[in-house]
């Protein structure tokens, strides 16, 4: 028999199908009815009411030592919220950060400063606790401070879109309790714990909330295991009398059996039990969680959980043996023959994906998959050609909104000298006559000659009446300083130019950030405006350091070009992971939101005609972006600019 089985195998190995869905179909039988076949004469009756006794005594187990776990975990990190809320550091921070939230603004210079502050303590607490976010709120529920600069800073948290919420209930219970406790959120929008603790300075000052990351608990209470089909759950009723599941969306109305059993439990009634319920029969597990005013339910599949720890007869091991060793076969086979040919074209799309454009399948096949790897080969073919145009056309675009922008910002002076050339050479006519009259004036007056000289004077009285001599002059030299602005202005733009050929020139070296920052800083700077630097970088940066000075130096003249006498301007400096960033926040007139989509756009300007060729923001985007680095900027009419640059630490890897 294992012969013929044997043979069979082999020749369904050679046989090609023509369609993918007739092996799948073939393999799937065999997977699933093989086992199934052999299983069904192996008698359960012996062992069946053993087992179910054992599952149930389990599920007691594990609902006991999870309810200990619990408590034990819940307390610790309530009394962990009650240490911190009663913190002097913490007790300042609430008062300080309570003093600048009138203020309103989440980047105002008074928000930063106090941030600053308290930055390394509350920063090196969160992270060692492991917090998602760590909250100040006053006594009028207002968010006055954020770790994470999340949306809840600035909300209200008595407003009625917090409320029923858990961090709601979590701040009001703070208030009336006078002492740390512990909520969580019900349904999947809300499905967080809060912790929170009153401040106390004298007198009550204010409420900390602590949100935890992905806790361990939820984990835990969430876990499936799909070979038992074990499923822990914790419910929490609600006021109408049901039971809603946390972290989940399970819901018993009240009146049903599991509503009836999980209130028993919550009574503190434990039960254990067989029920029928999700579509099937389950050995259930229910017991009080008081440290979170719940019931943890544990469940099992009843006959999943029979038919997973069957206690078989020492002759029913050779026959599951033999199973596994047939389903090892098959299963090799199919992984075989269907992983291959993807694998095939994952790494050939990941090629693609990289840059390579000649990938190519090898597969060769006669069904689905041979067809799938025939229609890769056209489209990486298609793809080649596509993008090749696509690059030619985006470099004739790109061009040609250069030149159109040159051609533009050139004609209009180059208009200017040439009017003013034409002007100049009509000028040019009366000085050569004037002249003339000067020799004729110089040589009368030489040889004496008397009436010559009455002549000529009076012919140059009534030239310089008829041509109006004084005007001339005066005009000529306006008409000069003119020109030489418009061709100063001409030079300015082509000068600008050049920065874009030299992009990828010159070569990177490991830069001093703080002397660069300060460099570009002085080249710019008015005496009117304040300068802040806070400069902390500890590892080697690696940059060209003329181009990413040239890119400080044009962001910072735009920043103190727009603060008005006595303005401020930070410049910041940090690392964050793999980048480093830096900061230009200014205290100046702040950008219209119509401009800030064009701002980055080669010859943009809002400055006055003359103060600007509107290339500085497009030299230095464009020296970011060719360093692997991104630049961002925000502002408010009125408030300020802050200009955000992400660069790599190690321009070079990038």
């Amino acid at each position: 028999m294992l012969k013929r089985l044997r043979q069979r195998l082999r020749s369904l190995k050679s046989y090609q199908f023509q369609s993918m869905q007739a092996r799948m179909l073939v393999w799937m039988m065999l997977l699933v009815l093989l086992p199934v076949l052999l299983l069904v004469g192996i008698g359960m009756t012996y062992a069946e009411s053993r087992l179910a006794q054992n599952m149930m005594e389990d599920l007691e187990e594990l609902t006991q030592r999870l309810q200990r776990e619990v408590d034990l975990a819940v307390v610790a990190q309530v009394e962990d919220v009650r240490i911190f809320s009663r913190s002097p550091y913490v007790q300042g921070a609430m008062v300080d950060f309570s003093s600048v939230y009138d203020d309103r603004e989440l980047y105002s210079m008074e928000y930063q400063d106090q941030q600053d502050r308290y930055w390394n303590y509350l920063a090196f607490y969160a992270e060692k606790h492991g917090l998602t976010d760590l909250l100040f709120v006053n006594l009028k529920g207002d968010v006055v401070y954020s770790a994470s600069q999340s949306d809840l800073y600035g909300a209200n948290l008595t407003h009625v879109d917090y409320s029923g919420t858990a961090i709601q209930r979590a701040f009001q219970q703070a208030l009336w309790q006078m002492d740390s406790v512990i909520e969580v959120g019900v349904n999947g929008s809300d499905g967080f714990a809060f912790m929170a603790s009153p401040i106390l300075n004298q007198q009550l000052i204010g409420v900390v909330v602590l949100i935890p990351g992905p806790s361990t608990i939820r984990q835990f209470l969430t876990t499936t295991n799909d070979r038992s089909k074990q499923v822990l759950s914790v419910y929490h009723r609600d006021s109408d009398g049901g039971f809603n599941e946390l972290f989940g969306d399970g819901h018993f109305d009240r009146g049903t059996l599991l509503s009836r059993i999980l209130s028993a439990a919550y009574l503190g009634r434990d039960y254990s039990g067989s029920v029928n319920e999700w579509g099937d029969d389950w050995l259930i597990s229910a017991r009080a969680l008081p440290a979170l005013n719940a019931v943890v339910l544990v469940r099992r599949e009843k006959n999943m959980a029979l038919a997973a720890i069957t206690d078989l007869q020492f002759s029913a091991w050779g026959v599951t043996l033999i199973i596994l060793l047939l389903v090892f076969l098959v299963s090799r086979h199919v992984s075989g023959s269907l992983v291959a040919p993807l694998k095939d074209l994952s790494d050939n799309l990941e090629k693609i994906a990289r840059g390579d454009r000649d990938a190519r399948s090898q597969v060769e096949r006669q069904d689905e998959l041979g067809a799938l790897a025939h229609q890769f080969n056209d489209m990486a073919h298609s793809l080649r050609s596509t993008q090749a145009q696509l690059l030619q056309s985006e470099k004739m675009a790109s061009i040609g909104h250069l030149a159109a922008g040159v051609a533009h910002e050139i004609n209009n002076p180059m208009s200017v000298v040439t009017s003013n050339m034409d002007t100049m050479r009509q000028y040019s006519k009366i000085y050569v006559q004037l002249v003339d009259m000067y020799d004729r004036y110089l040589k009368a007056a030489t040889e004496n000659d008397s009436a010559g000289y009455e002549e000529i004077n009076r012919e140059l009285v009534a030239f310089q009446q008829q041509e109006d001599i004084h005007f001339v002059n005066q005009d000529m030299k306006e008409l000069l300083n003119e020109s030489l602005e418009g061709l100063g202005r001409v030079k300015s733009i082509v000068g600008s130019l050049g920065v874009f050929s030299e992009l990828d020139k010159s070569e990177e070296q490991v830069i001093d950030l703080n002397e660069c920052l300060q460099f570009a800083v002085s080249q710019v700077n008015s005496q009117h405006v304040k300068v802040h630097y806070s400069i902390d970088v500890k590892q080697p940066v690696r940059f060209k350091h003329e181009q990413i000075r040239k890119a400080f130096t044009a962001i910072a003249d735009n920043a103190l070009k727009a603060c008005a006498n006595e303005g401020e301007l930070r410049v910041r400096a940090y690392q964050r992971g793999a980048k480093t960033i830096i900061e230009f926040q200014d205290s100046g007139t702040g950008i219209e939101q119509e401009h800030l989509a064009h701002i980055f756009d080669p010859f943009y300007t809002t400055r006055p005609v003359g103060e600007g060729v509107g290339l500085g923001l497009s030299i230095a985007h464009s020296i970011i972006e060719a360093h692997g680095g991104s630049i961002k900027l925000m502002s408010k009419v009125g408030k300020g600019t802050k200009v955000q640059i992400a660069l790599p630490s190690d321009s070079h890897a990038a």
